[in-house]
C-alpha cells in the first residue's frame, strides 16, 4: 500500500496541525496541504509529493512519497510534535535504495517551525524558491 492510498487514514486534528508552511534551519522547508500534497523546498525548485502521518505506530511515522519528483523515493521519518508550532523528523528509511539509514543519519534531527503568514518576520522570504532545474546533480 502506498502513502498516497493511506492518506485517508490521517486523523483530522493531525492533518490540520501540519497544514501550512514550515521552516527548518537544517534541512528543507516544507509546505503541507490539506489534500495530502507536500512540497519540499531545498536549494532549488519545489519538489512535489504526497504525505501520510501514521500516529498509530510507535514511534509515529511520517511517510513522504516523492517518486514523481527529482527525489524519486519514498522517505520514512520518525515524527514527533513538540508544540502547535514545532515538530521533528528523524530520517529512518529510503525505499529507493531499500536500505535503512546509517546510524549517523539516524542522529540527524530535522526541527521544523510553523510559519505564520500574517507575521512579516516569518514571511515567504524564508522560502528561497527557484524555477530553474537543480544543477547540483
Amino acid at each position: 500500500m502506498t502513502a498516497v492510498s493511506l492518506l485517508t487514514a490521517c486523523q483530522q486534528a493531525d492533518e490540520e496541525f501540519l497544514i501550512g508552511r514550515w521552516h527548518s534551519s537544517g534541512g528543507p522547508n516544507m509546505i503541507f496541504e490539506k489534500d495530502g500534497t507536500v512540497y519540499s523546498i531545498n536549494r532549488g525548485p519545489r519538489r512535489k509529493g504526497r504525505y501520510y502521518l501514521d500516529q498509530e505506530s510507535s514511534p509515529a511515522t511520517m511517510i513522504m512519497d516523492m517518486r514523481r519528483s527529482e527525489i524519486n523515493a519514498v522517505l520514512y521519518f520518525d515524527y514527533k510534535a513538540f508544540s502547535p508550532k514545532h515538530f521533528q523528523l528523524t530520517p529512518t528509511y529510503v525505499q529507493r535504495t531499500g536500505e535503512k539509514k546509517k546510524p549517523s543519519d539516524l542522529k540527524r534531527k530535522l526541527l521544523f517551525q510553523k510559519l505564520d503568514p500574517q507575521d512579516p518576520q516569518m514571511s515567504q522570504s524564508q522560502f528561497k524558491i527557484s524555477t530553474t532545474p537543480d544543477q547540483t546533480r
